[in-house]
């Protein structure tokens, strides 16, 4: 029995490779293991625009379910693109689904787990995307003006990773750095750099996104390994 974590995946119907990357992933999984994932499974823009499509046309969602279905365990915590999706979480994949951190206890190691917008880890413009009149909004937007809007958000995003990471790395320090309590291991998302600070009480791990790698951390009889691979291995 082995115990996954993973974030960030991004899931959008017409960005079909994460969806397959998540599916090799997945499929590996045994029907004893567990699947945390961290926050942001799916993409604000599948929440907005593409509910309606059938989800199973995904390949990660339907990775997902298989694994459920198979008996598998999977929790999602959510995250600031998909906080209001646990109802579909729940229904679709029959996961469980957390609206805030985790603390619990693995293989004997005592973690925190959390998305980590709340944190300090945000820009302010960003916050946007938790209104849910906000979505209902975007789901009304004209498909011309909303790939438009989704086009400058992909160049705003893309431009601004880089600081956006390096301010959210410092606050996560920060943050494990102000913990008092006896947790071992802290496993945060959201910034998509992955980051193991390693040995150390607590080991702080972020996640790391999908956009241009796959990164998931495995608890495996008491040994902690944080895997990142291209996105063509």
């Amino acid at each position: 029995m082995a115990d996954y974590f993973l974030s960030d995946v991004h899931l959008r119907l017409d960005q079909p490779d994460r969806g397959r990357r998540l599916a090799r992933m997945v499929d590996r999984l045994n029907a004893e293991d567990t699947l945390t994932i961290v926050g942001d499974l799916c993409d604000f823009w599948f929440a907005a625009r593409q509910r309606q499509a059938d989800p199973m046309t995904c390949a990660g969602l339907r990775a997902l379910a298989g694994f459920r279905d198979r008996g598998g365990s999977i929790t999602i915590l959510a995250g600031n693109h998909d906080g209001w999706l646990g109802p579909f979480y729940e229904q679709t994949l029959g996961a469980t689904f957390i609206a805030d951190k985790l603390e619990t206890e693995v293989q004997g190691l005592k973690l925190q787990i959390a998305h980590g917008h709340r944190l300090g880890a945000q820009t302010p413009w960003k916050s946007i995307l938790k209104s849910r009149v906000f979505l209902e909004a975007f789901r009304r937007v004209p498909d011309p003006l909303a790939d438009a809007l989704g086009s400058l958000l992909k160049r705003t995003n893309s431009k601004n990773q880089e600081e956006f990471d390096r301010k959210g790395i410092a606050a996560y320090q920060r943050y494990v750095a102000s913990l008092v309590g006896p947790f071992d291991l802290v496993i945060l998302g959201h910034v998509h750099s992955a980051i193991d600070t390693g040995p150390g009480r607590p080991r702080l791990v972020i996640l790391g996104g999908w956009y241009h790698q796959s990164s998931y951390l495995v608890l495996e009889r008491g040994s902690i390994s944080h895997i990142v691979e291209s996105k063509w291995d």
